[in-house]
């Protein structure tokens, strides 16, 4: 019997060619988006999910408050003193690791040979690390014993790729490298690339104890304000986390308080808990949950894991509509059929199992063809999210089950209400030619086809409103000019010879001018530098106001062309402007609440523990992303601490300034790297990924209407053959072709407007959430709406007006010669 089924399920695919087409075609495509997307979201949810202790695993965070406890920072690494009494307070932590991502401050390493230094490179991707994090983390060794390769100063692991830069070889245990020119490092193991699949991909290991050699014995021991150590903690099997958790403002109050009172001269009654928390956050979240200020790596999003989800199940649900929607309105063309099988005796069982077979068998060959698609759009989706996803049949056998059982699944739920439907025929009524007891009033069918381009209608309107707000981003005045910045980081032994080496540089008809900073554009504000005091009356009266501290020199506004909205800049020609001269941005002027904008300039102002003058208010800028407001910001001159150097040239001859910048830097620092970056390119990667979120949209919204369209096309197909008599009446009867054209195409239109009216707050919801992220956005447009609509409805239009037109110029004799 069931081979009975698919001889006939078979035999019906081929007599039904267009809607067996439509169909496989339909599912085909919605089944390689699926698989696609189940690719990504796996991928992204198994970050960090291959250490076999990640379910014990965490990492120590830290949030600091303002005066009236509303959070002013939040960061995923904590102060350095913390570590070891954690593990010292807490039975329940089994180990603990402190690690500090130092390349990300400048780092170079170098391997010399016969006292001349080769192959230098500048890693940004060095921590020092206790050794305890070979416990904590599953990190598999090549060479070398994980217990005891970092227990010693300046020794050195290195990843497998490292040690193959380095060296052309893995076998480097007891070589050495320098570092940073002074360091002498040992390397003790070699250790395998850690997978894409991880939230820290570290290229060298340094033992954590050197630090002691380059800043001094204990030299972060009482150091609780610099928080720049990424502290992990294994707890012991059945520890609850929350209760670790619930005992920190204690344990801040214990260590640091005392300290505090002790060392910073604060009140006896001062609560440090109240000012500071420390959290726990497991590191399985890390990729997908964990958005903090300065984060090692840039994490993916749960939101867009959520999205793609959601994406693929609109998909699948188009072309489901599809199948429904041609089944039941081929159900009067196969009426006579099946009330022949029940006169002949058949079940109404045996009915719903054949045509559950053929709807089966659909999906089994779509599931194919899916598959094949999926395979060459694989690599297109791994170079487009940057990932390196590979399929294997043999490898992934449990996916391929799975497919086979979602195939099933799609075409066994995809089926069910045609089955029912044609299952329920009357066989005296359809012998008969009682179509009218079969064809119903089509209400199913109506309301599938509104989902399906209400679905449509959402994302062409997301689609539009990504593009218009990425549109936005690039053209908003952000305060400073990005174009022709290219930016390096400087070295402690160019401050020396800084004056020299800018006169030289400048002498180039290439480069315009360069200036220093702690950070640059782009980046994150992490460095603050306390409460604001202001003049008010005859003495100093402290604010509220907490602004976020920037270190420049004399030549960084103008090298980035930021405007002066009141006062002056910083001047080399007035000594006392790089010891207490300040200036501050326009948010903070307006903050502190000045009737007058520069009620202020030439006033005693105080910022935390700093003193001074305020000299200058300079225009905003966004220094940070568009998705974060402007902060009120303090600059200061600064010297050894402008790590940063930002370099204007002319667009005309870039070549040439990188040619004369690369000539000057060899000849001031040798042993460094020459390696710069281009500001217009880091502004640009701030918002890659809704970039990448805009095309996303763009794709999947033209396969939904791709979808949509088909199942649109196959029934118009099948309603113009049901009307074609009645077309032959009406033309007899005097209609024209533009009435014929509007009789058959005003239910789409009607159909379409009402899944307008029902996308469009739907649209209006998930939007306005999207574009909320943004701290500036573009404001939502009505028209965008109403042209997302008569989009669809020309597309719809267009897709069906190949079967109204032929129906609309057919012959009436052609039609009616047997009637």
């Amino acid at each position: 019997m069931i081979r009975n089924y698919f001889k006939i399920a078979l035999r019906s695919i081929f007599r039904n060619k267009l809607t067996a087409f439509i169909n496989i075609a339909g599912l085909a495509i919605a089944m390689t988006a699926v698989l696609l997307i189940y690719f990504f979201i796996s991928d992204e949810l198994s970050y960090d999910r291959y250490h076999s202790k990640i379910d014990r695993t965490y990492r120590v965070t830290r949030e600091f408050l303002g005066e009236n406890g509303e959070t002013t920072l939040n960061l995923p690494c904590i102060a350095a003193p913390f570590g070891p009494f954690l593990k010292n307070d807490f039975g329940e932590i089994q180990a603990m690791a402190r690690t500090l991502a130092y390349g990300r401050y400048g780092f170079d390493m170098a391997v010399e040979e016969n006292g001349e230094i080769t192959k230098a490179a500048q890693e940004e991707d060095l921590f020092f690390a206790e050794p305890d994090v070979f416990k904590i983390f599953d990190i598999p060794v090549l060479s070398g014993n994980p217990a005891k390769a970092l227990e010693r100063p300046l020794t050195v692991m290195l990843s497998e790729r490292t040690a193959r830069k380095y060296f052309g070889t893995t076998a480097v245990v007891g070589k050495h490298l320098k570092g940073n020119g002074n360091l002498d490092l040992e390397v003790t193991g070699v250790y395998k690339d850690l997978p894409t699949q991880s939230h820290w991909h570290p290229d060298l290991l340094v033992a954590f104890s050197t630090l002691n050699n380059i800043f001094g014995p204990n030299a972060f021991d009482n150091d609780y304000g610099g928080n720049s150590f990424y502290t992990y903690i294994l707890l012991e099997p059945g520890a609850d986390p929350k209760k670790l958790e619930a005992a920190m403002p204690a344990f801040i109050d214990k260590h640091m308080g005392a300290h505090a009172r002790a060392n910073w001269g604060v009140a006896q009654n001062w609560v440090a808990s109240k000012t500071t928390r420390l959290y726990v956050q497991p590191v399985a979240d890390i990729h997908l949950r964990s958005h903090l200020d300065d984060e090692i790596e840039v994490n993916g999003n749960i939101n867009s894991v959520y999205m793609m989800g959601v994406i693929g199940l609109f998909i699948v649900l188009i072309a489901c509509f599809n199948f429904v929607n041609l089944s039941t309105a081929r159900a009067t063309k196969r009426a006579k059929e099946v009330g022949m099988r029940k006169v002949a005796g058949a079940l109404k069982s045996q009915l719903i199992g054949q045509y559950l077979s053929e709807s089966v068998l659909i999906a089994l060959f779509a599931l194919i063809l899916a598959t094949a698609l999926a395979g060459i759009a694989l690599p297109w989706m791994n170079d487009f999210t940057g990932k390196s996803i590979a399929f294997h049949l043999t490898t992934h056998w449990p996916v391929v089950i799975g497919t086979i059982a979602f195939a099933c699944i799609v075409g066994l739920l995809a089926g069910t209400y045609p089955a029912f439907i044609m299952a329920a025929f009357r066989p005296a009524a359809v012998l008969k030619g009682q179509q009218a007891s079969v064809n119903g009033k089509g209400g199913i069918r109506r309301v599938l086809v509104v989902a399906q381009f209400a679905i449509s209608i959402v994302l062409i309107i997301a689609t539009a409103v990504t593009s218009q707000q990425l549109g936005y981003l690039n053209a908003r005045d952000i305060g400073y000019n990005k174009d022709q910045i290219i930016t390096l980081r400087s070295y402690p032994e160019l401050a020396d010879n800084y004056d020299a080496f800018y006169n030289q540089l400048t002498g180039s008809s290439a480069i315009q001018n360069i200036g220093r900073s702690s950070r640059i554009p782009t980046g994150r504000l992490l460095d603050w530098q306390g409460n604001a005091s202001v003049v008010k009356g005859d003495s100093l009266v402290s604010t509220d106001i907490l602004l976020r501290s920037l270190q420049v020199d004399y030549e960084f506004f103008a090298t980035y062309g930021i405007n002066v909205a009141a006062g002056r800049l910083f001047s080399r020609n007035i000594p006392s402007d790089d010891t207490i001269a300040f200036i501050i941005n326009e948010t903070a002027a307006r903050q502190i609440g000045w009737k007058n904008i520069d009620d202020g300039i030439g006033k005693d102002f105080e910022a935390g523990d700093a003193k001074g003058k305020l000299i200058g208010i300079v225009k905003d800028f966004n220094f940070e992303s568009l998705h974060q407001e402007i902060v009120p910001m303090i600059f200061r001159i600064g010297d050894r601490s402008n790590n940063n150097l930002s370099v204007r040239i002319d667009g005309a001859n870039f070549q040439q300034a990188i040619a004369d910048l690369e000539k000057k830097w060899k000849a001031f620092l040798p042993t460094r790297p020459f390696e710069y970056q281009i500001m217009s390119d880091r502004y640009r990667l701030l918002y890659e990924d809704d970039q990448k979120q805009s095309q996303l949209f763009t794709i999947f919204s033209g396969m939904a209407i791709f979808i949509a369209c088909l199942g649109l096309f196959g029934l118009a197909t099948f309603n113009t053959l049901q009307r074609i008599k009645e077309i032959g009446i009406r033309k007899v009867l005097g209609a024209s072709v533009p009435n014929i054209l509007a009789l058959l195409s005003r239910e789409i239109v009607t159909l379409i407007l009402v899944a307008s009216f029902i996308a469009w707050p739907v649209a209006w919801f998930v939007m306005s959430e999207w574009l909320d992220s943004f701290a500036y956005h573009v404001d939502m447009n009505v028209l965008v709406y109403v042209l997302a609509a008569i989009g669809a409805v020309f597309v719809a239009l267009l897709t069906v007006s190949v079967q109204t037109l032929r129906a609309a110029l057919t012959n009436p004799s052609d039609t009616l010669r047997y009637e």
